[in-house]
């Protein structure tokens, strides 16, 4: 951990000199963001009830109860003078990094979407890059805009030089129907360019006059909405210090089979209801869901000028992690939050070769925007110890692994609680995933993600973690924007 620390502080010091002169010329100083309670506080301060949002209390009850539990029963195990197991030189590391998980798990439970009584009109632009996208889904999606409680300004969809599909009659038709709502829409072609360029594309085709006010609602073009989606969306923007809204993606597909159930309790359960809200409530989300993510429109402008569209890495051109840059520059305007109300529905992969793409493009883009925020926020900041105490815990976790796997194969002279702690861990965490009601998916299937904690946990470990790793080695390979299909 401590090589991992020294490496961080290289990069803080010695990476992206020439976006940090950027920023500094444009007088933009990257704030320490303090921990706010303020819309836990605020809704009920003003006795503002969320309609739309309602954790289960007695689950989240059963939850603090379940880790003050499991606190006990861990120091109980750890602190009897004299008593020595196997692994007594690695548990205070699992003491450390156990604490910190049920420190993210206890604050996301303070969480609560923002709440206004009265929220400003603001004009609302979305973005649309398609590419070959049957045209069954770009019709769900646009239906699914045209059925909102508040509709936006202007829809500009691109198409990125889709060779397998063709657009022109569908946005025709659909030109008629969103004028009768009164909803500009302009229909883009270009050659393939990948999906930065089809969105800066589509933003340098609409005409802002307010940049602070005025929203860019980035969207895939399978997206479909809830019918608040939108309406639910701008309300954090009330509060000016906020940037960057993230939606929630649902899983339409969960019950495909057990790679979507663990996949959907992963990333809904853990790293949406749990580390985005933690994360949210000191202004500091880290990536935007692709499929529903809402922007002051400066942060486009601030985009462009870091490199948005010619982003490179080590000399390579970077094509994904689109979402992620988006993000960092809404962070380093101000907040960037989330807003579990703002919903959007879509499809995860049910093939593992196409799951493991996913998240291989996920670690690539994981590990190179990691580098940015390292660089260009201060060491004092959240966003900082973030991301630099991840990257030091996952290194350490990794050589943990390994000797547990030696102990398991070599050594079973006990069986200490140690090894258990992981399983613990997990089905604390995927409570949540039971405390926030979903009206798409039956009690029964809830129950069924839930119970799929220990194969998420062996999943995470023995799988995703080395595809993790592989992403981090092959990080230069950067491409994909130029795919020939679709993948999500």
């Amino acid at each position: 951990m401590l090589i991992v620390f020294i490496l961080e502080l290289i990069i803080h010091f010695r990476f992206k000199p020439q976006q940090r002169k950027l920023l500094r010329e444009l007088g933009i100083k990257p704030q320490v963001r303090r921990y706010k309670i303020g819309f836990w506080a605020n809704t009920r301060s003003q006795k503002i009830k969320h309609t739309l949002y309602n954790k289960n209390g007695l689950l989240l009850l059963f939850t603090l109860t379940s880790i003050l539990s499991l606190g006990v029963v861990w120091f109980q195990f750890r602190l009897p003078s004299g008593y020595r197991h196997s692994l007594s030189g690695v548990a205070p590391f699992f003491t450390m990094s156990g604490g910190i998980a049920l420190a993210t798990l206890i604050l996301s439970t303070l969480y609560t979407p923002y709440a206004y009584e009265k929220v400003s009109h603001r004009k609302i632009y979305i973005l649309m890059p398609m590419y070959n996208e049957p045209i069954e889904n770009i019709k769900n999606s646009f239906e699914s805009i045209l059925n909102q409680s508040l509709l936006p300004t202007e829809l500009v969809a691109v198409d990125d030089g889709s060779s397998l599909v063709d657009y022109s009659e569908v946005a025709e038709e659909y030109r008629k129907i969103f004028a009768e709502k009164g909803v500009s829409f302009q229909f883009i072609k270009q050659k393939n360019s990948g999906k930065r360029a089809a969105q800066l594309n589509a933003y340098n085709h609409l005409e802002i006059s307010d940049f602070h006010n005025e929203i860019i609602l980035t969207i895939d073009s399978d997206t479909v909405f809830d019918e608040h989606a939108i309406e639910q969306g701008i309300i954090p923007f009330e509060d000016e210090r906020v940037y960057s809204v993230a939606g929630v993606i649902v899983t339409r597909n969960v019950t495909d089979n057990l790679l979507t159930v663990i996949t959907d309790l992963l990333v809904i359960g853990h790293m949406v209801l749990i580390e985005r809200s933690m994360n949210s409530m000191f202004g500091s989300v880290a990536v935007n869901s692709g499929p529903i993510a809402f922007y002051r429109a400066e942060v486009l402008n601030l985009a462009k000028k870091l490199g948005y569209k010619n982003e490179t890495f080590g000399r390579v051109r970077v094509e994904f992690s689109d979402d992620s840059f988006l993000t960092l520059s809404a962070m380093l305007l101000g907040r960037t939050v989330a807003q579990m109300t703002a919903v959007s529905y879509t499809d995860l992969p049910n093939k593992l070769s196409h799951h493991v793409r996913q998240h291989l493009r996920w670690s690539r883009g994981s590990f190179i925007r990691g580098f940015w925020r390292l660089a260009l926020f201060p060491v004092s900041s959240f966003v900082f110890f973030r991301q630099s105490f991840g990257w030091a815990m996952f290194a350490a976790m990794n050589v943990i692994k390994y000797q547990l796997i030696y102990w398991v194969f070599f050594v079973m002279s006990d069986f200490p609680l140690i090894l258990i702690a992981p399983l613990a861990f997990s089905a604390v965490y995927s409570l949540a995933y039971l405390s926030i009601p979903r009206n798409d998916l039956a009690k029964r299937d809830k129950w069924i993600v839930f119970f799929a904690f220990p194969f998420t946990v062996l999943w995470a470990i023995f799988v995703l973690s080395p595809v993790r790793i592989w992403g981090y080695i092959t990080h230069r390979n950067t491409g994909w924007g130029t795919r020939d299909k679709i993948e999500l």
